[in-house]
């Protein structure tokens, strides 16, 4: 070097060296994908293709407002914010599919100027109300609920008034298939509201709908073999229910086993939710017998439970996906405790299991996320996966939170970007780095040595960013000799480090002792 600390000649000096700098683990950015039927008069949407969208109102004007994949946009955006990048991947209906329908008849009058308040779906923010005059008569009110409900066009139905009785307001789910029959009709469901004593509104829930999905093609669509989730959604949004647990899990990969989006050549998981509506003890049998079925191999799927709710399961679930890619997407080591799940509904008081902390640890322990209601508003707790088998301890059972695995998307995909630097393409292998004498030569020579460095660099990052819950051990671990060796043809290494994840803060058990003596003051 020519140019020293302590040179004095005036000058301006340019240079280049190649130096292989140190890797710094960084938080995966969170993506979401959103799977699910749109309008068929959309023409020129290509389905099965992927497509970046970036508010619900953009997926309305692409797909159709109102419809599924609408809908889960709409909760998508509302939990995750502007901020988190957005895919769907729109799926044409089933052929023979067959949207669900039902009926609201009016009987009575309005004894003076009354306001009904309608709600489709649970959907809380987005009442419809009614506006009546003084002795409307049936008919009236049920025309003037029609109109209420078509100027809404992202409500998931449409109405009309009954060909031959018009006093009945039929209802129809835009989307065809089964995700009609978990729309819900309701009137007055927020305090404060009530349907005059003058009027009665008979509700013939919605059914009927059925068909048939296939998701298989939109997740082929996200890339298969060594391009599986090629783009490396971290969050997998979809209106198919309990029906599409089995083909995600296949895509994600069963069991604790290295195959699917945990293959060594993918590393690129993502999970899901379905929501679970089932009331009372009921609904907690129901819903824990579901789940006891996926718990040996089901590290993809879960269910998020409010108890009694009107809201469509889809919905909710979409909801807590779109707030856990928010969370994640700056801490991924950061629970979803007391998240507020923003307009969905409650349910009635009576139906809500999830009031009992013995139930909620019933649910967590046997793989349900439940929540808690205070004051009418919807919480999240736990969110948990199925993935509970019988082999592994609770307390080992890292693939159980959702909050863990978010750690573990971070972990698979440092730990990769780490070992895919400059640094580590087109290096040679020798048994000690220090002895290679030719500058040139040494810019590329690797060792056991250099490998131990760079997962002690990656492991105090890890740390550093609190996914892991201490670096002694680890340290010590990967330094131990065998735990990095040369490949038998010298033509790599392998690498077997041990972390323990750090914990998740869940709970505070405090206790006090009383008592009223003062003898134990002397």
């Amino acid at each position: 070097m020519i140019v020293t600390a302590n040179s004095k000649a005036a000058g301006t000096f340019s240079s280049v060296k190649n130096i292989p700098f140190t890797f710094t683990p960084e938080v995966v950015p969170r993506k979401n994908v959103i799977i699910g039927t749109f309008d068929p008069l959309k023409t020129d949407i290509v389905a099965d293709v992927p497509i970046q969208v970036f508010s619900p109102e953009d997926v309305g004007a692409k797909c159709g407002f109102g419809f599924m994949i609408h809908r889960l946009a709409e909760q998508c955006f509302k939990g995750s914010g502007a901020g988190i990048e957005t895919w769907i991947v729109p799926q044409d209906e089933n052929g023979t599919a067959v949207a669900a329908a039902g009926s609201i008849d009016f009987t009575g009058s309005t004894a003076s100027n009354e306001t009904l308040y309608l709600y489709i779906s649970g959907i809380l923010d987005r009442p419809i109300a009614i506006s009546l005059a003084n002795a409307a008569d049936d008919a009236e009110i049920c025309s003037r609920t029609v109109d209420a409900i078509n100027a809404i066009k992202e409500l998931p139905v449409t109405a009309a008034i009954n060909g031959v009785t018009p006093e009945i307001c039929d209802i129809t789910a835009k989307s065809k298939d089964v995700w009609g029959n978990g729309i819900t009709i309701a009137f007055s469901r927020r305090p404060g509201e009530e349907t005059p004593a003058s009027i009665t509104a008979v509700i013939t829930a919605m059914t009927g709908g059925s068909g048939g999905y296939d998701i298989t093609t939109a997740l082929d669509a996200l890339g298969t073999g060594d391009n599986a989730n090629e783009k490396f959604f971290t969050e997998f949004i979809h209106g198919y229910g309990s029906l599409a647990f089995d083909d995600i899990l296949t895509y994600v990969g069963p069991g604790d086993q290295k195959i699917g989006l945990y293959a060594e050549t993918v590393h690129k998981p993502f999970q899901s939710l379905y929501g679970d509506v089932g009331a009372g003890s009921a609904g907690l049998t129901a819903v824990l017998a579901a789940a006891e079925l996926r718990r040996e191999t089901d590290r993809a799927n879960g269910y998020i439970a409010v108890a009694g709710s009107l809201s469509h399961p889809s919905e909710i679930a979409a909801l807590t996906m779109g707030h856990r890619s928010r969370v994640a997407n700056s801490r991924p080591e950061q629970n979803y405790v007391d998240i507020i799940l923003t307009g969905i509904d409650p349910g009635d008081e009576a139906d809500r299991w999830t009031n009992d902390y013995a139930n909620r640890d019933t649910a967590v322990k046997g793989g349900v996320s439940p929540t808690v209601v205070r004051n009418n508003t919807v919480y999240l707790q736990n969110v948990v996966s199925f993935y509970r088998p019988e082999s592994v301890p609770i307390n080992s059972n890292a693939y159980a939170s959702f909050r863990n695995l978010a750690i573990m998307q971070n972990i698979l995909d440092t730990q990769y970007k780490a070992f895919n630097t400059p640094k580590w393409k087109n290096f040679t292998i020798v048994q000690d780095a220090t002895l290679v004498g030719n500058t040139d030569a040494k810019e590329k020579v690797r060792d056991i040595d250099a490998v131990v460095d760079e997962w002690l660099n990656l492991i105090q990052g890890w740390y550093n960013l609190a996914w892991i819950y201490e670096t002694a051990r680890a340290f010590e671990v990967i330094g131990t000799p065998g735990a990095v060796t040369i490949r038998g043809g010298t033509d790599g290494f392998d690498a077997n480090s041990e972390v323990i994840l750090s914990g998740e803060g869940n709970i505070l058990n405090n206790e006090t002792n009383i008592d009223t003596s003062i003898a134990i003051l002397g």
